[in-house]
């Protein structure tokens, strides 16, 4: 199986990137206190800096805000997982403590304001695709698998090529129900979305850290691969 990003995204986003990082065999207990202390920081990090009191034109955000609206769709309307995630968390909120892996996307997500998500693979048919839509592929939400509705043709969608099944939609929008991580998850791939103004320096610890969060949370083994357009694909 392979993570392969469209053509058509990096000739429109040329300075996106995005690292995937694939673990098997993880172990994904639904408590580690170790991991919800972390994550409390982080939570705490985001509700002290006041560069985040009008989150949206926070820059690492307002890129994603503005790559929204070239794709078509309202960031108001349909905000990007970080914008999300930072407001929820500025709300005074505690985020609820799923399991190990979706506690690491959260923590590294708010901690470098990047968009980071993840898919239990243990369903994928075909390869993952992240690229246009054509407007017919099946999507039910995380948590409601019973309701299935289509993406926009054009929009960014992330799906398994086999079954056409949408794993996200808008991009880093909103993650669909049959790739959801659970205290099951052991083959699992984590992306997390980079752009300007994120510095490279930036984007090197950030993938560093989730890696090491990885291994010493989870076990298992962890490889990792930068999708850039020289290099488009990786297995997983």
């Amino acid at each position: 199986m392979r993570f392969c990003i469209a053509p058509e995204v990096f000739e429109k986003w040329p300075e996106y990137r995005r690292c995937t990082v694939v673990g098997r065999g993880l172990e994904n207990a639904e408590d580690d206190p170790a991991l919800l202390a972390l994550l409390r920081e982080a939570e705490a990090g985001v509700k002290a800096d006041p560069a985040l009191e009008d989150y949206k034109e926070y820059p690492l955000i307002a890129s994603w805000r503005s790559v929204f609206r070239e794709m078509g769709l309202n960031p108001n309307k349909f905000p990007p997982s970080i914008a999300n995630l930072i407001r929820r968390t500025r709300s005074g909120k505690d985020l609820p403590f799923i399991n190990r892996i979706v506690a690491i996307m959260n923590i590294i997500s708010l901690k470098y304001r990047i968009p980071c998500g993840g898919d239990d693979l243990s369903g994928l048919a075909g390869d993952l695709r992240l690229g246009p839509a054509r407007g017919d592929e099946p999507f039910a939400q995380l948590g409601d698998p019973g309701t299935v509705e289509n993406p926009d043709p054009g929009e960014i969608i992330l799906h398994d090529t086999a079954k056409g099944t949408v794993f996200c939609r808008g991009w880093c929008w909103k993650n669909g129900d049959p790739s959801k991580i659970t205290a099951l998850t052991s083959h699992v791939a984590l992306h997390l979305d980079f752009l300007p103004p994120l510095e490279v320096a930036a984007r090197e610890r950030a993938v560093e850290e989730i890696m090491g969060l990885l291994e010493g949370h989870c076990g298992g083994s962890i490889t990792t691969r930068l999708i850039e357009p020289g290099n488009p694909c990786c297995e997983i």
